[in-house]
């Protein structure tokens, strides 16, 4: 393995038992390592782990520059002794980075006691034993995924890894499943067929998922549970029960503190809050002064104490003089039926500043589509439609709005 005085080793390498055992083999060691997807190009993992210094990457690629490690020369191990993680096991443990949706992914650092506490949080409210079994069905190199690790590693759950081959609604029954974590187009997938027997929890987060598909699944007898976190809060920081009203992220979990800020953003104090960004060797906080942690996110608190996102606060723009949320707009568009997926972003505009655009992807009536938002929407709010990109693939879990503005942009100058 690298010795501890470098500063840490990439992870570029597909889920599966030997990339957890290895993940935990350098973690145990006291080695940082910088988790990257599979799917991301050949520049971006390169250009990721150089601006952070580190010089090896263990993967079986052979298109990167930086230095190859072998992951068969790697040692590997099952477990984390989590009794001796505490608050003062300050060095950092993992680096993974944010979604970028709208700029470039920062790399957040994470120390072993953030992912013990977190861990430690969800299974309070989970009751997760050592009974249970959980799918990872979330890519490790993101927050979600390796989330799922330490829950299960802390509560002495089973990791089930499922065969790429198979379809998730038959991972779960083949494995006698109790636990999953899904993203809305996972859970789309499928909610039209009845869950499998033993799941006590399907959890869904990742972003905003429709109404009607939470409200099919939910009829279809499926366990779901709402949450609410993010990278630099080491996974979930709110969870719902099984029983939760629409729109809500559930409560805040035990540990955590969150409240609103004036203008609407949902701040969070957590021991599960991120050392910071890394930038080379530069570590810079991700909490202000006080230790709080501005999310970005707009939010509201319900009355008995359920969170509610509004969007991000940084997507806001004004037409006209008036503010638009694109999350307001996307909201009513999955509403229509045949809408499985959407996204609307901001073009500019001679007359009115800025336009909303929305990408839609299941249905391409268009005019209806527009009747239909005329029903809910003032006129100022309603988009134009463009069908969704095919080539828009995105190795995070949101999609990248930046792209989408560009796209709109020549669309509209068309």
């Amino acid at each position: 393995m690298i010795r501890n005085s470098l500063p840490g080793v990439g992870i570029c390498l597909k889920t599966n038992w030997e990339t957890v055992g290895i993940i935990l083999g350098y973690i145990q060691a006291g080695v940082p390592v910088c988790m990257l997807s599979m799917q991301w190009p050949v520049a971006s993992v390169d250009r990721a782990l150089d601006k952070l210094g580190i010089e090896h990457v263990v993967t079986t690629r052979k298109d990167l520059k930086t230095k190859r490690i072998n992951p068969d020369s790697c040692s590997t191990t099952n477990c984390i002794d989590f009794d001796k993680v505490n608050e003062d096991s300050v060095g950092i443990a993992t680096i993974l980075h944010t979604s970028g949706t709208s700029v470039e992914p920062k790399a957040v650092a994470h120390t072993l006691y953030n992912h013990v506490f977190s861990a430690r949080s969800a299974c309070s409210k989970l009751n997760l034993g050592s009974d249970d079994r959980w799918l990872l069905s979330l890519p490790i190199w993101h927050v979600s995924g390796i989330g799922i690790v330490f829950r299960c590693l802390g509560a002495g759950a089973k990791i089930v890894i499922p065969d790429p081959e198979i379809s998730l609604k038959e991972a779960l029954s083949i494995h006698k499943i109790t636990h999953v974590s899904m993203v809305t187009a996972q859970l789309m997938e499928v909610m039209d067929q009845p869950p499998p027997a033993g799941l006590q929890a399907a959890i869904v987060g990742g972003g905003p998922t429709p109404h009607r598909a939470l409200s099919r699944a939910r009829k279809m007898g499926w366990p779901v549970q709402t949450t609410y976190g993010m990278t630099e809060t080491s996974s979930m920081v709110t969870l719902s029960g099984k029983e939760f009203s629409h729109g809500s992220s559930g409560q805040v979990l035990q540990g955590h503190e969150l409240k609103i800020a004036k203008d609407g953003e949902i701040l969070i104090h957590s021991p599960a809050v991120c050392l910071g960004y890394l930038n080379g060797s530069n570590l810079h906080s991700a909490t202000d002064e006080n230790t709080w942690l501005h999310t970005g996110d707009l939010g509201r608190i319900g009355q008995h104490g359920e969170l509610y996102i509004l969007g991000r606060k940084d997507n806001m723009f004004i037409s006209g003089g008036e503010n638009i949320s694109p999350e307001e707009i996307e909201h009513v568009l999955y509403a229509f039926p045949e809408v499985q997926e959407s996204i609307v972003v901001p073009v500019p505009d001679p007359k009115f500043g800025q336009r909303p655009v929305a990408f839609i992807r299941g249905c391409s009536d268009f005019e209806n589509v527009t009747q239909f938002l005329s029903q809910h929407l003032p006129k100022f709010k309603i988009p134009a439609i463009y069908s969704w990109p095919e080539t828009s693939q995105s190795p995070a879990f949101k999609h990248n709005r930046k792209s989408l503005i560009n796209l709109a942009t020549r669309l509209h100058d068309m």
